[in-house]
């Protein structure tokens, strides 16, 4: 494999885990710190309580998290490159190297800021790659120009064109 990157739920699970653990630190230092100010028994009630709601969400995200099987991944072989996101179809694709042509970064300027990562196939298909993940684009963009040379790509695989959409 040329290229590999893979985000299972089971590390954002972790991630959701260690916000609940900071929960109980984050009220000590709340306690610790505003326990002279007026009325601190009400505002401490209160917070106390928001402190708990949220660890409740954040539990029932945590035990969805970890059944949930599904993971991220973007991989780049000889002959395949290939996309999986666990909850955009649009994100999930399969081709091969050879029929890329280009890969283009587009920033659209119009109600807000939107950025794409657009894959042209000679086919006239446009694919789209997900974003949400800190992979290396740099690392992906040499695993694919190592398969097919001929791909045209961003000057930088980190800034992004731009274009006023009207």
């Amino acid at each position: 494999m040329l290229f590999h990157y893979k985000k299972t739920q089971t590390r954002q699970a972790v991630t959701v885990a260690l916000n609940i653990l900071a929960i109980p630190v984050i009220l000590y230092l709340f306690q610790s710190l505003f326990k002279d100010q007026p009325d601190f028994q009400q505002l401490y009630g209160l917070v106390e309580k928001g402190a708990i709601a949220v660890a409740l969400v954040l539990a029932i995200i945590l035990v969805w998290l970890l059944k949930r099987k599904d993971k991220f991944e973007i991989y780049v072989t000889e002959t395949e490159f290939y996309s999986h996101h666990p909850f955009y179809e649009e994100w999930c694709f399969s081709v091969n190297p050879q029929d890329i042509q280009a890969i283009e970064h587009k920033l659209n300027i119009g109600s807000g800021y939107m950025t794409n990562i657009n894959v042209h196939l000679k086919s006239g298909e446009r694919l789209q790659i997900s974003q949400n993940y800190p992979f290396s684009r740099k690392a992906l963009y040499a695993a694919l120009k190592k398969v097919n040379p001929a791909i045209t790509f961003p000057s930088n695989a980190n800034t992004f064109n731009h274009k006023r959409k009207k």
